[in-house]
């Protein structure tokens, strides 16, 4: 049982092939950016942008490999562990250039890029949570377990430069500057200073725990005080991820129970469904797009009702049925048929986005038009739109749109007929409509 034990401590045991002097000559001299390592943060910063302006992952990685970041990060967490002041500054200003000059590269490449939109490669880097201090922390404690050993394992530290992704949220945050979009700025800057953060912070436990000499004694009150700071600033760091962390738990929650309303109370025999959350404007809601067997209007009330049995209460569903039977669904299985649905649940969300689309503009032409009749004609004071002439009419009886126009005093019955049948002629060229009216009144 001994020699079993003496042999798992060996196996587990860091102080093995460590080289101290070696690892603290190392470390200073790549906190140092000389200017090779700034042409290289100027080509990472690029290729980090790009990859995230067109959504490749395979041009951020590689932005990520050769980015120069890690050298004054792994410099702090040293100067903080053998506590070297001057080894602590260095790296600190030389930190603080290195993202200045990415932050102003890439918000310098999105103020040209003729694209320069959200991509889901810049959203995914904007809400950091406490999982991303995970991957920070244990990247960072790969980093220097594997750059202090004797022989450099040159295999691991590639693979810590893409886990710990210092330049993508860095260069998030420079498409926020760039757009003036803050929400973008902020959360990237903060997943960008989390990252650092805690890969100095596994720097600082690692060089303590191999207990690295150090380079000045502080008295123990001073040392104290220096612990305090480090828990502090810690602490600090963490709480905005433990709250984003949450809100995510929340929204996977929910998406989970919309999928189960679904598929238990939409989803059959003979019918399929895909389904979208919407709620970027007005109440929420779940839209359902529906093929095969039609929902008849009683069934729709009562899925409606059975909402609130999924924590869904406060939502509104929406279906959206489409012109495929049911005998036309059952004749595709497996992968085919979710094609089919895919097919015509995108076919079905483009006609509801070109309807919107119209609603919105018919919607605005009335404004555009009283705007247009009113610099026309500056003796109408006041111009008005109503969708009914007669708004006490029956629904069934026709009556026709019209704006309502109030003249400025002093005009003549003769001049405000005159220009009532002007202002009717114009309106009704820009509406292609002969049946809409301009009245005045009293």
């Amino acid at each position: 049982m001994s020699s079993s034990f003496q042999g798992f401590r060996s196996r587990i045991s860091l102080f093995r092939g460590t080289d101290r002097e070696g690892t603290v000559e190392r470390l200073t001299a790549g906190a140092r950016l000389n200017p090779a390592n700034s042409w290289l943060l100027v080509c990472s910063a690029i290729l980090a942008s790009i990859g995230l302006d067109v959504s490749s992952p395979a041009v951020i990685i590689g932005a990520m490999l050769i980015s120069p970041l890690m050298g004054p990060i792994l410099g702090v967490g040293l100067g903080m562990g053998i506590t070297n002041r001057a080894l602590l500054q260095h790296s600190l200003r030389e930190l603080g250039f290195a993202t200045v000059f990415c932050l102003v590269a890439s918000g310098l490449y999105f103020l040209i890029s003729p694209l320069a939109t959200a991509t889901p490669e810049l959203i995914a880097r904007t809400r950091p949570t406490l999982l991303d201090v995970g991957v920070a922390f244990f990247g960072g404690v790969a980093g220097i377990v594997a750059g202090s050993r004797r022989e450099q394992n040159l295999v691991t530290l590639p693979g810590v430069a893409i886990a710990t992704a210092l330049m993508p949220p860095l260069c998030a945050a420079g498409f926020g500057l760039a757009t003036g979009n803050w929400a973008f700025f902020f959360g990237a800057f903060y997943l960008y200073i989390l990252n650092a953060l805690f890969i100095a912070l596994a720097t600082f436990v690692v060089v303590r725990v191999l207990r690295f000499p150090r380079h000045e004694f502080p008295a123990v009150e001073e040392q104290r005080r220096e612990r305090q700071m480090v828990a502090g600033v810690t602490l600090l760091a963490i709480l905005p991820s433990v709250y984003f962390l949450y809100d995510a738990v929340q929204e996977v929650r929910e998406r989970n129970r919309m999928a189960s309303f679904v598929e238990r109370e939409i989803e059959g025999p003979g019918r399929a469904a895909e389904w979208e959350h919407r709620h970027a404007a007005g109440p929420e809601t779940l839209k359902v797009y529906v093929v095969g067997r039609p929902i008849e209007p009683e069934r729709a009330d009562s899925i409606r009702k059975s909402l609130a049995g999924y924590g869904l209460g406060a939502m509104a569903l929406e279906l959206v049925q489409s012109d495929v039977s049911a005998e036309d669904l059952t004749r595709f299985q497996g992968e085919l048929q979710r094609d089919v649905l895919h097919v015509v649940t995108t076919t079905l969300a483009a006609r509801d986005s070109a309807t919107a689309q119209r609603q919105r503009e018919d919607s605005l032409r009335p404004a555009a038009i009283a705007r247009e009749v009113a610099s026309a004609f500056p003796e109408m004071e006041r111009i008005s739109f109503t969708p009914k002439l007669d708004l006490l009419a029956p629904d069934s009886l026709p009556s026709p749109p019209a704006f309502l126009v109030w003249f400025r005093p002093g005009i003549s019955p003769a001049a405000q007929r005159d220009l009532l049948t002007r202002a009717e002629a114009l309106v009704r060229s820009r509406y292609s409509s002969e049946t809409i009216r301009v009245v005045g009144q009293e």
